[in-house]
């Protein structure tokens, strides 16, 4: 092999080692903790693929259009007009069909872009629920191609070219090829004609180059460029005309304080993989309230549904006094206007069960909306049947408050957002930290350059000039002869080295006060210490809803075992009224009075339960446990379709176990 080929290859395997072994190393070196798959299944939404396909970086992402119509559970749901809905049902629809969980979908899929635009050297946007620190509004790498090699344009007939150190390097971290190319035709009025033997000069050329760069996450960048130009002029003394020029260019820039390194370069890359992991936290938060919402539906529902109930029994005690006060009037032992008593309290009572059946309606809407994409066909005009009952009260149905607050702490998706959000303020720390360093760069380049074209051939001893020879006395006479060359001479010189540049060097900037960097890193860490703040503040609320959703069950089995005991009461007290009635010691009002009495007694059992029933459910929320409790399966969730239905401790398919986490569903 020729020496300057030697020198060709070992520089080219110097380069490649400084530029691409860094990274490679800095790849092995990843935590485990950053390559750990998020929970979400991975979504891919760009053509990020060069080869064999060239296009398809460039067409648009697939993005599939939101799904609007109802899920196949719901329509298998409904028969004979009615939606026939159980507790797993309504949780399975809600997981397959509501709103809220589909708009906080979304969240996962801005994750999962954000890795790939910071893969390719941009800042990630975030989304809602997740922390950008201000101190990274800089944003990531490069704003764009840029080179420092520009081919010469042939106005003055030669190659341009410098004796200084040339640094090359930039880009992103997706390689970047670039292509220009010009032509440029201009004529000059020179005033003399001693240096190109004609007042003026008219010159055109076409100058051209290409290349490729890439920068990567340890900083260090590299740029090959391959470019030349060909031009003609009238001047007489050019030695080459038309002539043709060409160049390659190969070089690398390595930072070795400010930007060095994964810390500083792939920050956004960094917080993008963990926001992943945000985005996982601030789903489930979303599920579950959106499950509790749902639940508490259902139980308002079934509480309405005995409301109903409670309504036309006391409808049916007041159209029986109403019938016997009639049949007493007829055979006189009984004053017309007790008839009239008895009306108005069975008009009074119609009027509640229309209230009663009406709210009914109402809320069997409210599921609708919450368990449907959209209502409509039979969905609308479907009547609800709720085929669970109320859950009752167990005396182990909820820990300790101390259990509970653990339980709490360790499952709250705020909890595990603010710490994760720790994380990414940690790297955006580090990023600012390296900032405050000086700018050393180091930098090597090789440069070769070629120049070739039709040039005269003239007798030993005179001056070749573009089309004549210039004799020892000065004067033109005709060449032997011009041989053409074009460019592949030109290339052969560049190839082989004829005209070599070699060059490196070092760039220090050292900022005097470096006030910026230093406002940057003081708001990074203040950006970490408000989070701990904040961590806290989260800690002290989450404790107080825990207790507050404790004593609200308390409270709830208490008034449960009150209403038992007044409706107890209250049907002793009608059926003695009754009694005393039939033998006339006793009036109409006393028994239309102990009627009303039992029936607010029964609306408030009724209520206590349903009380009941969304206390247990908020401290199942505040504890996030509900999805735990109700086996849903985060995987369904996300996936937008339930692949087997949420088993339901206390349900036909499982047995009630001897200490169940959740109360029986009836």
């Amino acid at each position: 092999m020729k020496p300057y080929c030697q020198r060709l290859v070992a520089f080219m395997f110097v380069v490649s080692t400084l530029a691409v072994g860094p990274y490679l190393c800095a790849q092995e070196a990843k935590p485990a903790q950053e390559t750990a798959p998020p929970q979400t299944p991975a979504r891919s939404f760009a053509n990020t693929r060069w080869f064999p396909t060239v296009w398809e970086p460039y067409g648009s992402p697939m993005v599939p259009e939101p799904k609007m119509s109802n899920s196949e559970r719901l329509r298998s749901l409904i028969s004979d007009g009615k939606l026939h809905l159980s507790i797993e049902d309504a949780i399975a629809l809600a997981l397959e069909n509501n709103l809220d969980i589909a708009v906080s979908r979304y969240s996962l899929s801005y994750a999962q872009t954000d890795v790939l635009r910071t893969q390719g050297g941009g800042a990630a946007r975030g989304f809602s629920g997740s922390f950008t620190s201000a101190a990274l509004f800089a944003g990531a790498l490069g704003g764009g191609v840029s080179t420092t090699i520009s081919a010469g344009g042939g106005r003055t007939g030669g190659a341009t070219g410098g004796a200084s150190a040339t640094p090359l390097g930039g880009g992103t971290f997706d390689p970047t090829a670039f292509f220009s190319m010009g032509w440029d035709r201009n004529t000059t009025p020179l005033g003399t004609s001693v240096v190109t033997g004609v007042p003026y000069v008219t010159s055109q050329g076409t100058n051209y180059f290409t290349g490729i760069n890439q920068t990567f996450q340890t900083g260090t960048s590299y740029e090959v460029v391959l470019g030349g130009a060909r031009g003609t002029s009238t001047s007489l003394t050019q030695v080459f005309n038309p002539f043709v020029n060409t160049f390659m260019a190969v070089g690398f820039t390595q930072p070795l304080l400010n930007g060095f390194g994964r810390r500083a370069n792939a920050t956004q890359i960094r917080i993008a993989r963990n926001d992943l992991k945000v985005a996982d936290a601030v789903f489930r938060q979303q599920v579950i309230t959106t499950v509790a919402q749902v639940l508490n539906l259902y139980w308002d529902y079934l509480s309405f549904k005995e409301n109903v109930g409670v309504a036309e029994q006391a409808l049916a005690y007041s159209q029986k006094l109403l019938s016997d006060n009639k049949r007493q009037v007829e055979i006189g032992t009984l004053a017309p206007i007790e008839v009239v008593r008895a009306e108005s309290e069975v008009a009074s009572d119609q009027q509640k069960l229309i209230v009663a059946q009406t709210s009914l309606q109402q809320q069997a809407e409210l599921i609708k909306t919450a368990l449907a994409r959209k209502v409509d066909g039979e969905l609308m005009s479907a009547q609800l049947d709720a085929v669970d009952k109320l859950p009752e009260p167990r005396p182990d149905d909820i820990p300790l408050l101390e259990e509970a607050l653990k339980v709490a702490l360790a499952n709250r998706p705020e909890i595990e957002q603010t710490e994760l959000k720790f994380r990414d303020q940690d790297y955006t720390i580090q990023a600012r930290r390296n900032s405050l360093l000086p700018t050393l760069n180091v930098f090597a380049t090789y440069i070769a350059s070629g120049l070739s074209g039709n040039q005269a051939l003239c007798p030993p001893g005179d001056i070749a000039l573009a089309a004549a020879c210039q004799t020892t006395t000065g004067t033109l006479v005709p060449p032997l002869s011009i041989p053409s060359n074009g460019v592949s001479q030109a290339l052969t010189q560049t190839i082989q080295g004829h005209y070599p540049d070699y060059s490196f060097g070092v760039n220090l900037s050292i900022p005097i006060r470096n006030r910026s960097a230093q406002a940057d890193a003081a708001r990074a860490l203040l950006e970490r210490r408000q989070l701990e703040t904040q961590l806290q503040q989260y800690k002290n609320n989450i404790a107080q809803q825990v207790r507050n959703a404790e004593i609200g069950v308390i409270q709830a089995k208490a008034q449960i075992e009150a209403a038992r005991k007044a409706v107890t009461l209250a049907k002793q007290t009608l059926d003695a009224e009754q009694k005393k009635f039939q033998l006339g010691e006793s009036t109409v009002f006393l028994v239309i009075q102990a009627q009303r009495d039992l029936s607010t007694a029964e609306g408030n059992e009724v209520a206590a339960r349903s009380t009941y029933a969304k206390a247990f459910t908020e401290f199942q929320k505040q504890t996030a446990t509900i999805l735990k409790q109700y086996h849903v399966e985060m995987s369904d969730a996300v996936s937008g379709h339930v692949v087997h239905s949420p088993n339901i401790p206390g349900t036909a398919e499982t047995p009630i176990p001897e200490k169940p986490a959740a109360p029986p569903q009836g």
